[in-house]
């Protein structure tokens, strides 16, 4: 029997595991393959929604289900964190027991980390997860007016277009409250322009100077002062707040930083077309979990777990593995409360962002609703073995 183990339950796990118990039905059925899900946590969470719930257009319970109802039946799951992964050995660690592996799928993905910049944690809010959402949420309810400052403390983060994203539905979420007026919206990145592509950055920076945005580019936090409520930057700025967002750095997950698997950031050094770790070709990585030089998006994670189970499933049929991944990338980025434009990108072609529309935003709302059952579970695939 051949174990493949997917070693995290975040949307690229899932999409994995789901995909390969689709594909390889018949073989789980006649017990040729096993499917073993190394997951602690029992929620999981559509973190796209996160960015709606500061802002009360969605509520935690809209943007969760059990991992329990996500999973296939006859999936062994290991409810527990793995604390070591052994690559030269075909084996990982959890709670002091060896699992072993034929095949292995890293989907760690990547965990914010606060200790890299004083001050942060203390004197900032961000939405990158359930509870730090509320707490924005009831932060922007007090707010009565004041400089808002939204911004970026570390690069790479997950999802590139959602902080100004927000920097714009807070544009939009104050006009409908009426007191537009007497809110001042501040956007800081570290990088040369709004956002990391050119031809995107042209669309975005005059939407936000007709709307009033003001941003301050190559600003690289170094600090925060939660008393004096003052952004430092290792440029030597210095901008005031009085309520501030700030995206912080993220690296990658624990278990991998441990292993010794990972960059400096802890992201797994990943080849960009195959997918496998490099040096290992029965080992896979996917989603936020890589050192690919490409988004740190959900849609990317559908797209390699493509590329990944159709390449598991002809090794594990005794064939060369033939699909690689192109670096395609697609996702919405909203403009304000009614009006988003599309994304589309790979290696090969940059982005050509359309004019910002209703229809695109609300077939982005359309998707948030849609991707519990048309991406995670993939109810509308055609079943194949």
């Amino acid at each position: 029997m051949k174990r493949i183990v997917v070693l995290g339950g975040g949307t690229a796990g899932l999409l994995v595991l789901n995909r390969l118990h689709k594909k390889l039905w018949k073989k789980i059925l006649h017990d040729e393959v096993e499917l073993v899900l190394i997951e602690p946590n029992e929620w999981h969470y559509y973190q796209p929604g996160f960015l709606f719930l500061p802002l009360n257009m969605l509520e935690v319970d809209e943007i969760r289900k059990p991992v329990s109802e996500l999973i296939p039946e006859g999936v062994k799951w290991i409810k527990k964190p793995a604390s070591r992964i052994d690559a030269e050995n075909n084996m990982v660690l959890v709670d002091g027991k060896t699992i072993n592996y034929d095949y292995l799928v890293i989907a760690t993905g990547s965990k914010l980390d606060y200790n890299y910049i004083d001050g942060l944690k203390e004197g900032t809010y961000n939405f990158y997860g359930p509870e730090e959402a509320i707490l924005m949420r009831e932060a922007i309810r007090r707010f009565e007016g004041g400089k808002i400052v939204v911004g970026v403390a570390g690069i790479p983060y997950k999802c590139p277009p959602a902080p100004i994203e927000m920097a714009l539905l807070l544009d939009s979420y104050f006009k409908r409250l009426g007191n537009r007026d007497k809110v001042e919206i501040r956007y800081l990145y570290p990088l040369a322009r709004v956002f990391p592509i050119q031809g995107v950055a042209d669309i975005l920076e005059p939407i936000m100077r007709d709307r009033g945005i003001d941003f301050n580019l190559f600003f690289n936090v170094e600090r925060v002062d939660p008393y004096k409520k003052i952004i430092y930057s290792l440029e030597g700025e210095e901008v005031r707040y009085d309520l501030a967002i700030l995206i912080p750095p993220h690296k990658g997950a624990d278990v991998i930083i441990g292993s010794g698997l990972g960059d400096s950031g802890g992201w797994v050094p990943t080849d960009r077309y195959t997918l496998n770790m490099e040096g290992y070709d029965n080992v896979y990585v996917v989603g936020d979990a890589t050192n690919l030089p490409i988004s740190k998006a959900g849609s990317v994670a559908d797209f390699e777990a493509e590329v990944v189970v159709r390449r598991i499933a002809d090794q594990v049929a005794g064939y060369e593995p033939t699909a690689t991944y192109d670096g395609k990338v697609m996702c919405f980025v909203l403009t304000g409360i009614g009006e988003a434009t599309l994304l589309t990108f790979n290696y090969y072609n940059p982005p050509r962002p359309a004019k910002p529309s209703r229809l695109n935003y609300w077939l982005k709302w359309m998707y948030n609703k849609l991707y519990w059952s048309m991406t995670l579970r993939s109810e509308l695939m055609e079943v194949t073995a």
